[in-house]
């Protein structure tokens, strides 16, 4: 087995336990990866706002892949290093086809994230992030919104009820990838995006080979990156399909699971 020099970690369901909090066994357990020389990044479906607050608290290292792959940041500041936008007109399509319906919306554009007012009473309510809502801007039409200031679609998250996600419709748009990070939401990034992709950007940046990278993750929008390194880990949540791609299958959140991930890369570099 390959010597593990870079581990990345997903956030919601994975580093972050069933509260949303990162425990004192995850940091102890970063703190302990980064002190023998281990690199530890998040990837991350969020923004790079809230990636830069986590990867801060945890005690991360400099770089992060946010939304879900579509952009490599700078995880002490959060500003953007590397972004991959939707094409103008399917993104603006995108947003016409999921607008008007019951259907929680984080709609990321470039560097703005954008509520419709139905949306952020949901938002308050069931995903209290200050980091996310202080970045946050509410406007009545969204898709106004980022033509008046020239805006991209970079990602768009929806949750709510699957049955009133018009699926079909998004998958039929040119230039798209559409992914989920549970079995109630769905995430449009723009085609060939993924973890994995800025994964391998971030490796490479950082003189790490593939193969000694490690990847820890629970959902669907995590196989790409645990396809691509050299030892990728499952989550004990995960589900039957990330499990399956996984040389290792940790604890899951709810008991420490990251820290295990970490302490058992960290053994098979002893």
């Amino acid at each position: 087995m390959n010597k593990i020099d870079l581990i990345a970690l997903d956030l919601d369901g994975t580093l972050l336990d069933p509260s949303g909090r990162v425990t004192q066994a995850s940091k102890d357990a970063i703190a302990q990866a980064r002190a023998s020389g281990v690199e530890v990044f998040l990837a991350t479906g969020r923004a790079a706002p809230e990636a830069a607050y986590f990867a801060q608290e945890a005690g991360c290292g400099v770089l992060a892949a946010a939304l879900g792959g579509a952009v490599m940041c700078d995880a002490r500041t959060g500003a953007h290093l590397r972004r991959w936008d939707l094409p103008r007109e399917t993104g603006r399509r995108a947003l016409e086809l999921c607008l008007n319906r019951e259907i929680v919306l984080m709609i990321f554009a470039g560097e703005a994230i954008v509520l419709d007012p139905y949306s952020k009473k949901l938002l308050m309510k069931h995903y209290p992030f200050p980091c996310f809502h202080d970045n946050a801007v509410v406007t009545e039409d969204p898709i106004a919104y980022l033509e008046e200031h020239d805006l991209p679609l970079t990602k768009l998250h929806g949750d709510g009820d699957p049955a009133s996600y018009p699926l079909k419709e998004l998958t039929a748009l040119e230039g798209v990838s559409l992914t989920a990070s549970s079995d109630r939401d769905f995430e449009l990034v723009p085609a060939k995006v993924g973890k994995g992709r800025t994964l391998a950007l971030m490796s490479l940046l950082r003189g790490v080979p593939l193969e000694r990278c490690a990847a820890v993750g629970d959902s669907p929008n995590d196989l790409s990156m645990l396809e691509v390194v050299g030892t990728p880990i499952a989550m004990g949540n995960a589900n039957s399909q990330v499990k399956a791609a996984a040389r290792y299958v940790a604890a899951d959140n709810g008991h420490d699971g990251v820290a295990e991930a970490i302490r058992w890369c960290l053994a098979q570099n002893a």
